[in-house]
């Protein structure tokens, strides 16, 4: 996984950066089978190309004031939590994930 960071301004999750960075999971709240759904989100959030209107039409997204919300699903099917962050203009920021039930 280990990716560099460019077009996310910033994480508010640690954990979050940690694993998209150099790849540890250890600490990140999603069950094993959602990791590969986790990181392809975050991988598209950092993509140089990023589009919002292709994004929003490859993953569930959510809008609440202002909050996007990507949904995280295991095997593609079964979501259990989401990928939070801040789109404004062509800068994503604030990212971070919540998991349901933790």
């Amino acid at each position: 996984m280990n990716k560099e960071v460019q077009l996310i301004d910033s994480f508010t999750s640690s954990v979050l950066q940690t694993f998209y960075e150099v790849g540890e999971y250890s600490d990140l709240p999603f069950p094993p089978t959602a990791l590969q759904n986790v990181f392809d989100i975050l991988d598209d959030l950092n993509d140089p190309y990023f589009s919002y209107r292709d994004f929003s039409g490859v993953w569930t997204v959510h809008h609440y004031e202002g909050i996007e919300q990507a949904v995280v699903t295991v095997n593609g099917v079964e979501p259990c939590g989401a990928i939070t962050f801040t789109y404004q203009g062509n800068h994503v920021f604030n990212v971070d994930c919540f998991v349901e039930g933790v």
